[in-house]
């Protein structure tokens, strides 16, 4: 993982409750929130970050995660889906050229191991294997695994489809209405 914004790395490295992620048209605020997300849902940091990211941020694992775009049709599957799949480019002409990435979920975290089997289409859901070890503060070893599922919603979705779920994480591609 390399930052394509250096400002995007105190996104990685805060432990706040709650963070704006504000910037110009493509300045990789989505992709920076789904690094996050990637990185919350399964438990693997990114090499780049593995000195300083806040391993209390992943004391939760597996969570239950929310992310909601402006539009299922017009957002959700042609920008963030693509973002994810780690069988998917995402950037500027081909992979040779290193201006871009794969998908921010690896293949082995997927549930079944094929996005086809971790995504429901039906409930608009992503099942993902959390497994994380690290060696805590105090130098013991520590491991975490279980489901990490992130529910994708969007904005012209009637507000009660909004309530009843408690989450862990929640991602707002666009600012809400």
């Amino acid at each position: 993982y390399q930052l394509a914004n250096p400002m995007a790395e105190r996104i990685h490295l805060t432990t706040a409750g709650e963070v704006a992620i504000v910037g110009g048209n493509r300045s990789s605020k989505t992709d920076t929130m789904l690094a996050e997300l990637a990185i919350r849902m399964t438990g693997h940091i990114p090499l780049s970050l593995q000195a300083t990211y806040p391993r209390e941020k992943l004391s939760t694992l597996p969570i239950r995660a929310r992310l909601v775009c402006n539009s299922l049709t017009d957002t959700l599957e042609p920008v963030i889906k693509p973002k994810l799949r780690w069988d998917q480019w995402n950037g500027v002409g081909d992979p040779d050229k290193m201006r871009g990435h794969w998908g921010w979920i690896p293949q082995h975290c997927l549930k079944g191991g094929t996005w086809e089997k971790a995504y429901s289409e039906k409930y608009r859901t992503l099942a993902v294997t959390a497994d994380s070890t690290w060696i805590g503060a105090d130098g013991s070893p520590r491991s975490i695994r279980g489901t990490s599922t992130c529910q994708f919603m969007s904005y012209d979705q009637e507000v009660s489809a909004f309530s009843g779920s408690s989450m862990h994480w929640v991602g707002h591609d666009e600012l809400p209405r």
